[in-house]
């Protein structure tokens, strides 16, 4: 079903060879997706399309693409995120008739709608990928009569999501790529056209660039590139720029960490994730919870924390109440009450931490229902789990978790409203404004990282100093506090507890002194943030480093001295995790950025505890 990776194309206008262009930009697309590799290209005034399983080096030497020799080629990395690593899977993708091959990023919301319809048309599709049926939209298209980016304008309205794609015509020979709204590039050389989800990845092969901007498209081809405007194909001019990118960062798309990288993806990550869910598979899971005798929730490290917090959305939302525990802890404490009727919700970023997997193959074996959350459909986990639900946020390279968490997050809460909506407790409009807020808040997100960003670095100067500190919170966020202080040991080997506020006072305290930091993050709900400000004040008093993370409309913030204030866009209760914890995010990285450490591996630590 839904792909998530990279696509690099390029077009010659003197009709030299342009594949080692390409297989050189999918070598720089390892970022975006390993799982498959595949090239599309015309030879011989023909469509022809080569693609297999595994990373961009490993399929060039084994399909031999090095001795490819075309003026115009379309290629493209897959992560998988639903659709197994198969070679029918991989992109591109091609119509019945084998003369367009598509190549896409992102997901399509209504795919399986227009999958049925092709069939019942009597298409034949074979994959599990969801720009397969955009393949076929354009042939229907084409069939009639229109051109070929007449085609791309008519099927682009039956297409719901957040992706963008790129279509290799046979017949026109041309390249026409499209967004809905994440970056796509267009680089421009002496006699060279480039399509690219990278800018980076442009480096050396092209002069200048620009960038599409949402619901635009480009059409290339060996003597023209021209830009349009999706709705009636109006053209648009749009001035190249300079391209400068720093040697060293091409392969982290102009990043010097792939954490860095990662966290600035997290708007991208989240309006991905709100796509990926099909409504199918949404149901399954709201009628599996609602059903269940009982619901628990298991996982590890940053997911755990995940957990934590989906069980506030269960409880105020649902009147649910699962128990969440770590999967390691499970076994000995859980497993004998469960069976038949119980649902296990596991989360797994990776899918191959072991104690989940072993956890849920046991529960499995019990009778249970499992619930898998992950982002990686070949993972153990979800072939054991029952049901799977991805968390659609593309590869994360870096081992501490930035963008799988907060999509994680977002996937737990749209399981809970809708669980919500299927129960009455909220209608399906209130479901759909819910839905909504998420979209766009991620939207304007994107506006405030740097700024964001530029606080927590500041934060992170005046930690640096500290030998040890506290990160508090109350409620909803209380589990932030929690990821916030993982985030700061894994990532800066600071030593940080997660504390909830009213336990402040209760020993903890008595650590607190000059050399020591306290990390507050308002809690959102009125009473526990009047009580934090006393707290706040009490730090300072003691001699701590102070930083507190709270929402920009908050005026008490204006009020704080000798403080480090993070501030974030305001957001409602429900989503006040996700606003919090990208802050946490980058300040951990600052610091640990500051204080010298390897910050995309961190010592003793891997990606998947097996």
């Amino acid at each position: 079903m839904q792909e998530l990776g990279g696509i690099f194309g390029a077009v010659s206008c003197s009709g030299r060879n342009v594949a080692p262009i390409v297989l050189t930009g999918l070598k720089r697309l390892k970022h975006c997706g390993f799982d498959t590799t595949g090239v599309a290209f015309i030879d011989g005034g023909r469509l022809g399309v080569l693609k297999e399983v595994g990373e961009p080096r490993e399929v060039i030497e084994k399909l031999r693409l090095e001795e490819l020799s075309t003026p115009i080629a379309l290629g493209h990395v897959r992560f998988s995120t639903h659709g197994r690593p198969h070679v029918d899977n991989a992109h591109p993708h091609t119509d019945c008739s084998k003369r367009i091959a598509v190549v896409g990023d992102g997901a399509i919301a209504n795919y399986e709608a227009i999958y049925d319809r092709l069939i019942m048309e009597g298409h034949e599709l074979k994959s599990r990928s969801d720009f397969e049926v955009i393949a076929h939209l354009i042939e229907d298209c084409l069939r009639r009569g229109l051109s070929t980016l007449e085609s791309i304008a008519v099927a682009e309205q039956s297409l719901e999501g957040f992706y963008s794609y790129a279509v290799l015509s046979e017949e026109s020979r041309s390249i026409i790529a499209y967004t809905s709204l994440q970056p796509l590039y267009v680089g421009r050389g002496r006699d060279l056209t480039i399509v690219s989800t990278s800018k980076s990845a442009l480096h050396g092969l092209v002069d200048e660039y620009v960038e599409l901007s949402g619901g635009e498209l480009v059409a290339a081809n060996s003597s023209t590139t021209r830009f349009y405007k999706l709705h009636g194909l109006v053209r648009v001019d749009k001035g190249f720029d300079k391209l400068s990118v720093v040697e060293e960062f091409v392969e982290k798309d102009g990043y010097p960490h792939h954490m860095l990288r990662e966290m600035y993806e997290i708007p991208y990550a989240v309006l991905r994730c709100l796509a990926v869910h099909q409504e199918k598979y949404l149901s399954y899971a709201s009628k599996h919870v609602r059903e269940a005798e009982d619901v628990y929730i298991i996982a590890n490290g940053t997911s755990l924390h995940a957990g934590l917090v989906a069980s506030y959305y269960l409880s105020e939302l649902a009147n649910i109440s699962p128990i969440v525990t770590s999967a390691a802890e499970f076994p000995l404490y859980y497993m004998e009450n469960v069976g038949p009727g119980a649902v296990v919700v596991a989360i797994s970023q990776s899918g191959e931490t072991s104690d989940v997997v072993q956890a849920a193959y046991e529960a499995k074996l019990r009778g249970a229902t499992i619930m898998g959350l992950t982002n990686y459909v070949g993972s153990r986990l979800a072939n054991i789990a029952n049901l799977y639900l991805p968390i659609g946020a593309g590869p994360e390279l870096a081992v501490p978790a930035t963008k799988t968490f907060v999509t994680t997050l977002t996937t737990l809460y749209k399981v809970s409203i809708r669980v919500a909506r299927d129960m009455g407790r909220i209608t399906a409009s209130e479901y759909g404004e819910a839905v909504s807020r998420v979209r766009n808040y991620a939207l304007k997100l994107g506006e405030s990282m740097a700024e964001i960003d530029a606080e927590a670095s500041k934060a992170a100067g005046e930690i640096a100093s500290c030998r040890s500190g506290y990160v508090i919170s109350r409620g909803i966020t209380y589990p932030i506090a929690l990821e916030g202080a993982l985030k700061i040991k894994e990532v800066a080997y600071v030593h940080a507890e997660g504390m909830e506020a009213g336990e402040f006072r209760h020993g903890p305290i008595s650590l607190v002194e000059k050399g020591f930091f306290t990390l507050f993050l308002v809690p959102v709900e009125p009473h526990a943030a009047k009580a934090s400000y006393p707290l706040i004040k009490t730090s300072i008093d003691m001699g701590a480093t102070v930083a507190v993370i709270g929402f920009d409309n908050d005026p008490n913030l204006l009020e704080l001295k000798n403080v480090s204030v993070i501030k974030v866009m305001h957001a409602d209760r429900y989503l006040a995790p996700i606003a919090y914890a990208i802050p946490l995010q980058f300040l951990a990285y600052r610091l640990g950025l500051k204080l010298q450490r390897p910050i995309d591996k961190p010592r003793y630590l891997t990606k998947a505890v097996s």
